[in-house]
């Protein structure tokens, strides 16, 4: 809800100064599942499905002097993580997704994969048959990803 309600509170001045940059960080859980991140993904999917729509409203009313970038990262090495086995996976760490959200802010990237190969899940999983991707999902680690997961403790 964060994200919507800052977005209320910033698109319309921007909108009416036709200036500025919209940045949404998601996550990569935002446009392919894991297994024990059920709740994880289904808010990283609403963050992707609001700037995607978003990024759409823009276009649709002509408003050409906002930028909209859309930041999608792999496991990051915070406490959230805590206990995640990334299997394969590349574990970035925060000064990298960091640098990575102000280059693509600079250059005015409409998405943002970190590290960029990941860009290529959601094109995988699209094209391939589900039984396909179940087994390309198993075989990176995606099953047993959570098995360990103790996560940040308060």
């Amino acid at each position: 809800m964060a994200i919507f309600w800052t977005i209320k509170a910033f698109a319309p001045s921007m909108i009416e100064s036709n200036h500025g940059h919209l940045v949404t960080i998601a996550s990569l859980a935002g446009s392919s599942g894991c297994p024990g991140l059920a709740d994880y993904c289904a808010s990283k999917h609403a963050a992707v499905g609001l700037h995607e729509s978003l990024a759409l409203e823009l276009a649709t009313q002509g408003v050409t002097g906002i930028n909209t970038t859309l930041v999608q990262p792999h496991w990051v090495d915070t406490g959230l993580i805590k206990g995640v086995n990334p299997g394969r996976a590349v574990v970035l760490k925060p000064h990298d997704v960091a640098d990575g959200v102000i280059h693509g802010v600079l250059t005015n990237r409409r998405v943002l994969f970190l590290p960029s190969f990941v860009g290529l899940t959601p094109l995988l999983k699209s094209l391939m048959p589900v039984d396909a991707w179940l087994w390309f999902a198993k075989c990176s680690g995606s099953f047993s990803a959570m098995d360990q997961f103790v996560g940040r403790q308060l």
